[in-house]
């Protein structure tokens, strides 16, 4: 005798699929104390050790408030390349670079001393100008202490005089 069995229908899903969910509070996560990204502390001591004599290069050519904003852009933008500048071989020459660039930018060398090499007139402001040392000088620009003393000692006395006359110029003055 055969039998046969009654074939049963295949289901099929009507009603949506349910996917379990992880259960979570229904508090929002903490946030750090600080969004700010964290600075390379290499980038940190560099600050540190540059942001003085950036400051009073730029005050020698700008008046405060603009030097002090100037100095804050260089700053940001040799954050945002920090990689790039330090694997440049000499990482402070690179900056200081920037910075000249930016200052001789919103203030013209003067008359009389652009025809310095920029290393001559730099050392000359710094050393002649704010009373830094060829070692200190020499920190900040990415050059050697005798690479300064010898810009310096080179330069005519016509020039150091002239350096240490100079001074941020009015506003009016700059514009014309």
């Amino acid at each position: 005798m055969i039998m046969h069995t009654a074939r049963r229908p295949a289901r099929t899903l009507t009603a949506p699929v349910r996917i379990p969910h992880p259960r979570t509070s229904h508090a929002l996560p903490r946030e750090p104390a600080s969004l700010a990204p964290a600075l390379p502390p290499a980038f940190e001591a560099f600050c540190v050790l540059n942001r003085d004599g950036y400051l009073d290069y730029a005050r020698a050519h700008l008046p405060t408030k603009q030097a002090h904003q100037l100095v804050c852009s260089v700053l940001g933008e040799l954050a945002v390349g920090w990689c790039d500048i330090v694997s440049n071989l000499n990482p402070s020459a690179k900056a200081w670079t920037l910075l000249r660039t930016r200052v001789h930018t919103a203030a013209p060398v003067p008359g009389g001393l652009d025809a310095c090499s920029a290393q001559q007139y730099d050392a000359l402001v710094l050393h002649c100008r704010l009373g830094y040392s060829s070692a200190a000088a020499a920190c900040v620009m990415g050059l050697d202490a005798s690479k300064v003393r010898y810009l310096v000692l080179s330069a005519t006395p016509a020039r150091r005089h002239a350096v240490r006359r100079l001074g941020p110029r009015p506003a009016a003055f700059r514009a014309a």
